[in-house]
């Protein structure tokens, strides 16, 4: 057995590793926080890339949550499986071939408000084509730029002139406005929410103009999750939280204020040991945790708050520690330093209760890119 504070895992023997385990009284936990942090989850469009799981898409939306934002048509498709009546693609479509999927689970889904997004004259192009082929309704929200320079245009005479054609094309619904500001992690609260605010200003001066103007914009869906909070309780915005179903040990050192607990983590165990050196080897390579963060900042290992990952190939992570070292054989459990790269390491993850017992199995249902 392996026990650690609120962690507990019965017959780790019983798991090849290394294994994702996600405990579920933390994920309750932190679905039941979530929406608690804004007044009801009937105030956020949840973004789904962290899990891509159909059980936990279902668990959210027994518990309110509005809708959901999807990275890709996988992630579509399952949300919309799991009883969505809101969905975005959040990202934009250059493509023919993908349009046309996304055309297909509209028809399919005929009941769910599902929206694409557009920030550039060549997206509303490729989307006006599939559209006018299929003579299918479509709706399109504009995807705003807050300063990210990732996806998005800027707030103006470009931006409003974009949503007006979208608006007035008879086959595109103008369905509001999308806004996405992860450039904006400060760790400070009080400096967090002063660049939110400013962000929800000019979100809501720029929606003021353009229904001025006699095009309606039905929706605002903005932040990620350093700043859901702050849009999710602006009355007529929907707050866009990611990670918060997981969390993960970065966003637990960036953000000790939220109210959120490291529900997924992954079971490894020690192959071999150098005393000498004060270093262990684990089955944890790079590919059984998120590469993408720098090689210290991967991985943190429960009951050893000083083990540092000092190497890793494929299959093999190698951490050094002070102290007596764990033995061969030993089981240990990371928490992931970025847990969204990190799930699609893995077809799926155990569910653990309470008393450290395996009681269910979800797939990672959206795992494929597509």
């Amino acid at each position: 057995m392996i026990r650690w504070e609120n962690y507990c895992v019965a017959d780790p023997d019983a798991l090849e590793t290394p294994a994702m385990l996600l405990f579920e009284e933390i994920i309750e936990h932190n679905i039941e926080s979530v929406c608690s942090l804004v007044d009801g989850g009937e105030n956020l469009i949840a973004h789904v890339k962290t899990h891509k799981s159909e059980a936990i898409v279902q668990k959210q939306v027994a518990r309110g949550i509005a809708g959901f934002k999807c990275a890709t048509l996988k992630e579509l498709d399952m949300v919309l499986c799991a009883g969505a009546k809101q969905a975005i693609l959040a990202y934009p479509q250059c493509q023919h071939i993908k349009i046309e999927r996304l055309c297909d689970l509209k028809s399919a889904n005929p009941d769910a408000w599902i929206s694409a997004i557009a920030s550039s004259r060549f997206h509303v192009d490729v989307l006006t084509a599939v559209v006018e082929r299929r003579n299918q309704a479509l709706n399109v929200m504009l995807d705003l730029d807050a300063g990210m320079h990732r996806t998005g245009i800027g707030f103006g005479e470009d931006a409003t002139a974009l949503y007006k054609e979208i608006h007035e094309h008879p086959l595109l619904q103008a369905a509001g406005f999308h806004l996405y500001d992860g450039h904006d992690n400060f760790s400070d609260v009080t400096q967090r929410e002063a660049i939110a605010q400013g962000h929800i200003e000019e979100l809501l001066d720029f929606r003021d103009q353009v229904e001025a103007s006699g095009i309606p914009v039905p929706r605002l869906v903005a932040g990620g999750s350093w700043s859901f909070p702050y849009y999710a309780r602006t009355e007529g915005v929907f707050g866009s939280p990611g990670t918060f179903v997981y969390w993960d040990a970065g966003y637990s050192a960036d953000m000790p204020d939220m109210p959120f607990r490291c529900a997924a983590l992954v079971l490894t165990q020690v192959v071999d040991r150098f005393p000498d050196s004060g270093s262990i080897t684990t089955d944890l390579g790079c590919k059984g945790i998120s590469s993408d963060l720098v090689l210290e900042e991967r991985a943190q290992l429960i009951g050893y708050p000083d083990a540092a990952l000092v190497s890793q190939s494929e299959e093999h992570g190698c951490f050094r520690m002070q102290g007596e070292l764990p033995q061969v054989g030993d089981y240990l459990l990371a928490v992931p330093g970025h847990i969204c790269p990190t799930t699609i390491r893995y077809p799926g993850s155990h569910v653990v209760n309470a008393a450290g017992d395996v009681v269910d199995y979800y797939e990672h249902t959206a795992r494929d890119r597509q």
